[in-house]
């Protein structure tokens, strides 16, 4: 062999046993990593379990909730409706109410205005004839003198 390839030879060898030598130590401590990266999604794995168990309830509860939100709004509609009815059956009342009594009031109310201006009519002609007549007889009076 020649002392050229010898040299090649060697320099590989030399070459192989440094990229094994550093290898090595490189492929120990992504090991390493990788074990302290595998108890990590370990521990993660636990808590995401939670959460999810955590998330479900909590989805499961917002459904109740959603549910019961719902019942409340149909029985919310339902008492509307049911006042509604009963504001239009008052109103209808109501009306036939008026209806009866708003004439006979009403009637009452003129014939009262017309009894109290008849009234006022009366007194005052009465107290205007005697008002006239005591002025005639003061004129007559005044005459006289």
């Amino acid at each position: 062999m020649s002392i050229p390839l010898q040299i090649a030879l060697f320099l590989a060898s030399v070459a192989v046993v440094i990229f094994v030598a550093c290898c090595i130590p490189a492929i120990l401590q992504l090991r390493n990593h990788a074990a302290r990266l595998t108890q990590t999604l370990a521990e993660l794995k636990v808590e995401v379990s939670l959460l999810v168990q955590d998330s479900r309830r909590l989805l499961h509860n917002v459904n109740e909730l959603s549910t019961r939100a719902t019942r409340q709004c149909d029985d919310i509609e339902r008492v509307i409706q049911t006042v509604r009815g009963w504001t239009e059956r008052v109103d209808r009342v109501v009306e036939e109410v008026g209806s009866v009594l708003e004439p006979p009031v009403l009637t009452a109310a003129r014939n009262a205005l017309i009894f109290r201006k008849g009234i006022a009519k009366f007194f005052e002609t009465f107290l205007n004839r005697n008002h006239r007549q005591s002025q005639k007889a003061e004129e007559q009076h005044v005459r006289q003198q």
